[in-house]
Formats: structure tokens, C-alpha cells, sequence
């Protein structure tokens, strides 16, 4: 994964009018701590965690305006973040791919550690919601998440009519797709460096 090996935590915080959000991301070990107030959204970070071997502690993660699409938007942003801080990209196999079924959905996703910021889906949500959770605040999550992280990600979905089932695919299949990029590798670049 590299970084600095001696380092457990990177902390990130974001505080705006709307929220306030601070993250501890761990590289040595998978676990979720603490809790956003949307159930769904907590069950997706957890799975994420899971799946990509990162652990996430939410010190701070308060709704100030009680809009859930802030929240959720600056969760990715503070994540990305701690993200970018905690892996170096030149020292990593930088790409990752996974592909994941669950029961009726099977979604693909492919990640680039490139310093390049980079977001596309193949697919839109029926739906407005999952529980507790607005779907179109998945796609801010996850930009956030890559424009401060400076990856490029892609969720193409193959079959799926289960939103809840779509949703949590995307996330396992994010996670093992994070997985396998932050491997150490030698560097990979034509241009000879990563931003």
C-alpha cells in the first residue's frame, strides 16, 4: 500500500455551514467506526471498508442542515482526501478492476490511481430512494471521493433491477477494485511520473 508504514491514521476534516465531517482512514486493516445518521449510507461505507481492506473511523460526521446530499457529498470529499494523503501513487499497481454479482445485479468497477479525477457510470436510478439513503447522492459520493482522491473511476452495470442490490455492488465492487490498485508494484507510467 506504502505511504509512511509507521503511520496508522490519516486524518481529513471538512467544516462548512452544512456539515462537519472528519475521517480517520487506516491502510493496515479493515474496519468501520462510528456513523453518518443514514443507516444505508453507514452499511455502504462498511461494506466499502470491507472490501478494500481500509479501515474508516468518522470522528466527526454531523448534518448541520439535516440535507443528506451534503453529507453524503462531503463524506466522499473527506475520504478522497484522507485517501490521496495516505497512498502514494507512484509506488502502487494503480489500476484495479472488479466485477461482483448479487443475486439479480452484476456491476463492474475499474479505478486508475492516475492523479487524474475522472467519474462515469453507464447506468440512473429509478428510484429516488434506498431506506434512508437519496441515489442520486451515490454519484456526488463518489466524485467527491475521486476528485480529491485524483482517480479515475468507472461503474458500468451489466443487469440489475434491485436498486438496493445494484447500490451494494457498485460498493464491494469498489473496494475490491481499490484493493487490487493500491498493491505494491513497481511504477507504471509513460510519462515517468503521476501528479
Amino acid at each position: 500500500m506504502s505511504k509512511k508504514e509507521s503511520v496508522d491514521f490519516f486524518v481529513e476534516e471538512r467544516m462548512t455551514k452544512e456539515t462537519k465531517v472528519k475521517i480517520c482512514l487506516s491502510t493496515s486493516r479493515s474496519f468501520f467506526q462510528g456513523s453518518t445518521g443514514l443507516r444505508f449510507f453507514d452499511h455502504m461505507l462498511s461494506t466499502f471498508s470491507l472490501y478494500s481492506g481500509l479501515g474508516l473511523k468518522l470522528e466527526v460526521c454531523e448534518s448541520l442542515d439535516g440535507i443528506a446530499h451534503h453529507l453524503i457529498e462531503d463524506v466522499g470529499i473527506v475520504l478522497g482526501k484522507a485517501f490521496k494523503k495516505a497512498v502514494d501513487y507512484s509506488e502502487i499497481t494503480r489500476f484495479g478492476e472488479a466485477t461482483v454479482p448479487m443475486d439479480e445485479a452484476l456491476v463492474g468497477a475499474y479505478v486508475d490511481l492516475s492523479g487524474r479525477p475522472y467519474f462515469l457510470k453507464n447506468f440512473e436510478f429509478i428510484g429516488a430512494y434506498i431506506e434512508d439513503f437519496p441515489t442520486e447522492a451515490f454519484e456526488e459520493f463518489i466524485r467527491g471521493f475521486s476528485n480529491n482522491a485524483k482517480i479515475t473511476v468507472h461503474f458500468v452495470k451489466f443487469s440489475g433491477r434491485n436498486e438496493h442490490h445494484v447500490i451494494e455492488a457498485c460498493f464491494k465492487a469498489f473496494g475490491l477494485a481499490i484493493r487490487k490498485a493500491v498493491q505494491p508494484s513497481q511504477f507504471l507510467s509513460t510519462k515517468g511520473m503521476i501528479d
